[in-house]
């Protein structure tokens, strides 16, 4: 996965302007002020009291402070040049926050699923991360598949019967709403699961959950004055505001005309993605017969995440492959997809193809087309065969000769990875 999507280098854009930002400014300028950073954000920003702010939750531009202190000692180009194509300062933050963490979240879902549907865990892992927003998104500078990440990890650790892997978990789940904010539905999914499955572990895991508030308190009174105060409630894209909106302002009543748009449009979950919904399909499926936790979790998920694209103003948050709001309950899919290619291999295996193809087109060219498109397959394969793909770290040093290498390269791994997955034991 790491030579796949790790060697892309996607353009400099808004989203990942306002993360790259905060990140070099903290380590540039020992500021969370991005004001000498103007000239290469674009409209995603907050301003408070005539600075301005990323408006992204901070997490992920934390964490990666050590990273871009690193390239920054081996000569990675800083942040005040805005350099949109091959920005390599860019890609090497993207790498490690986005990548790595894609690939770490592709292992936990693997070893996850080979637990519970051990014949079918290759498939299945493969099958959500390269055929949901999982894929994209880890080759873009966003906060979903690091939140995904944790949000597994808080599961899996949650699954260990003692209190310390209780407190772990909370600490995971408390880091996810740190990286994206959404992730809050996430972590009431896992609270529910708490309850009916741990209740003894309540008080530990609320506690793990402190240090990250913590952390987000005091960014806030750093940043906007108040402990409480979010950078969702002084964002700039709509203009620059005297106060604060409300924490829900950017929530509108549920839309019909959004759910036809998620489910039917040319990026909706029926025919960009369609494993999602034999996911769930599953799922459902499942709970009927033993209320298995894998199941009840996924749908879980996958039913309070889904209410973001349908309450927000626009049901892709934004240019996007897809409703990236959801992409942190996509791992949790996982499991199901193993009980789809169980029970009904022709379908699952034809919805995964289908996925992956649209995933794998949208990465290699242009994953944030307008929020205003409908279409999805058809963009991204016209531009593929205008030859309008990202450029690779191949490509920027041998040409046309680069996709040769990345071709290669990306076989050879995924079969020595199918391979090493079915050799060893699926559980230690």
């Amino acid at each position: 996965m790491g030579i796949t999507v790790g060697t892309l280098v996607h353009p400099y854009m808004a989203q990942q302007a306002s993360r790259y930002a905060l990140t070099a400014s903290i380590v540039e300028r020992g500021t969370v002020r991005l004001d000498a950073y103007e000239h290469v954000l674009g409209v995603d920003r907050a301003v408070w009291r005539g600075h301005i702010y990323s408006d992204k939750a901070p997490g992920q531009p934390l964490a990666a402070v050590p990273v871009f202190a690193l390239g920054k000692a081996v000569g990675v180009e800083g942040a005040t040049n805005l350099r949109v194509d091959r920005n390599l300062g860019l890609w090497w933050v993207t790498f490690w926050c986005a990548t790595v963490m894609g690939a770490l979240l592709l292992v936990m879902m693997w070893r996850r699923s080979s637990k519970v549907v051990p014949k079918h865990a290759t498939g299945a892992a493969l099958g959500v991360f390269f055929g949901t927003l999982l894929l994209p998104f880890s080759a873009l500078l966003f906060g979903h598949v690091m939140a995904g990440a944790l949000l597994y990890a808080s599961y899996l650790v949650l699954d260990r019967d003692t209190r310390s892997s209780a407190v772990c978990a909370g600490l995971f789940a408390g880091f996810a709403v740190l990286v994206e904010y959404t992730a809050v539905l996430g972590v009431a999914a896992l609270l529910i699961v708490v309850i009916w499955r741990y209740r003894s572990r309540l008080f530990p895991f609320v506690a793990g959950g402190v240090p990250a508030g913590l952390v987000l308190a005091v960014y806030n009174t750093i940043a906007f004055g108040a402990w409480y105060r979010l950078s969702y409630q002084l964002t700039a894209f709509d203009g620059i505001r005297e106060e604060p909106e409300g924490v829900l302002h950017m929530f509108s009543s549920p839309a019909l005309s959004n759910v036809g748009t998620l489910l039917f449009s040319g990026r909706g979950l029926l025919i960009a993605t369609p494993v999602i919904v034999i996911a769930v399909a599953a799922a459902v499926s499942q709970v009927r017969r033993d209320r298995h936790p894998d199941a009840v979790l996924a749908i879980l998920m996958f039913g309070l995440f889904v209410l973001l694209p349908v309450f927000w103003e626009n049901p892709w948050g934004g240019d996007s492959p897809g409703p990236r709001y959801m992409a942190p309950a996509l791992p949790f899919l996982v499991v199901p997809t193993g009980w789809a290619l169980q029970r009904w291999p022709l379908l699952a295996r034809a919805t995964i193809a289908l996925s992956a193809l649209t995933m794998l087109a949208a990465t290699f060219t242009d994953p944030l087309i307008s929020r205003f498109e409908t279409g999805g397959l058809g963009i991204w394969l016209n531009q593929v065969f205008d030859g309008e793909v990202v450029d690779t770290l191949w490509t920027m040093a041998w040409g046309p000769v680069g996709w040769v290498i990345h071709a290669l390269l990306s076989v050879v791994l995924l079969l020595v990875s199918i391979r090493w997955t079915q050799s060893e034991p699926p559980f230690p």
